[in-house]
């Protein structure tokens, strides 16, 4: 069997494509693998700049086209880039991995360990805006955009730039950060991740059941169940990555998540709250958790 395995075009994209295609061949010894770059609306979008914020979907929809028209067998995405409601002859048959879905700040070696006053710090996230804007009132937020080896060069080449906010995901897999900068992992009751973040997903069509059989030997069911749990609460708060809305579920080892999250409240400060539920049911935590949130 050989499975055409989709994919942005990004370097961060094509090393998470390169870990799942190695999975694969690992898992069903004789299925060759394929990597096929697809061009997204993420990677065409301008490079810096404030008007707009990454919006849900734009990183994932042309994959997802493709696998309609059965140009590619499979897609990998970033889990926090895909919508929480997928179309219906789709579905994500493995999350085969995830990594530290903390963020991080990371600025140039030389500057100060704290942020002065005005300090500008770059993010393309609402959610990361609201976060920092909460404990640094006296920063200013600049607007990014970009994969992470753009965004990076801009924090060198521009001496405005104090730091800049990315997930440590991308940064780990890439293989961390020149010595002229250095990585500060955010604390996640602080600063909580996308829902989602630091996880791979693959997506497939839901009639392809020889695909759908190769990519479940990879699935990594406590990952599915954080990730799942961290979608429902999205999905019943009704957002996308461009809200200000972070939440992060962890599992311990009696089969139990722990659900954070913290949303923008009616005041435009930041509500936050956590609860646990087994493993079994993790959609039915995150709506759970969503619904006690908008009560309080």
């Amino acid at each position: 069997m050989n499975l055409r395995l989709g994919t942005r075009g990004s370097r961060l994209a094509r090393v998470q494509a390169r870990r799942v295609a190695e999975r694969i061949r690992q898992a069903s010894p004789g299925t060759g693998v394929e990597l096929v770059i697809i061009q997204t609306t993420g990677d065409e979008r301008s490079e810096f700049g404030e008007e707009l914020p990454e919006e849900l979907g734009e990183f994932s929809s042309a994959l997802e086209q493709q696998l309609i028209r059965k140009v590619i067998d499979a897609a990998v995405h970033s889990a926090k880039d895909l919508p929480t409601r997928l179309a219906a002859n789709l579905c994500v048959a493995a999350y085969p991995e995830r990594v530290d879905p903390r963020d991080a700040l990371v600025r140039k070696r030389e500057d100060s360990e704290n942020p002065f006053r005005g300090a500008v710090v770059a993010t393309g996230s609402p959610r990361r805006d609201m976060f920092w804007r909460e404990k640094w009132k006296e920063t200013k937020i600049r607007g990014i955009r970009g994969n992470v080896d753009r965004r990076l060069d801009k924090l060198q080449d521009d001496p405005s730039l104090w730091g800049l906010i990315l997930a440590c995901a991308g940064i780990d897999r890439l293989g961390g950060l020149t010595e002229k900068l250095v990585m500060e992992r955010l604390d996640p009751t602080w600063m909580v991740p996308a829902p989602g973040q630091g996880a791979l997903a693959v997506e497939c069509r839901v009639e392809d059941r020889k695909v759908r059989k190769v990519l479940e030997k990879i699935d990594d069911s406590s990952v599915r169940a954080c990730v799942e749990a961290e979608k429902g609460f999205l999905q019943r708060w009704g957002g996308g990555c461009s809200e200000s809305l972070g939440a992060l579920g962890t599992m311990n080892p009696m089969g139990m998540i722990h659900l954070r999250a913290a949303v923008r409240d009616r005041h435009g400060g930041v509500q936050r709250a956590h609860m646990g539920g087994p493993a079994s049911e993790p959609e039915t935590l995150g709506v759970r958790l969503a619904e006690e949130m908008r009560r309080g």
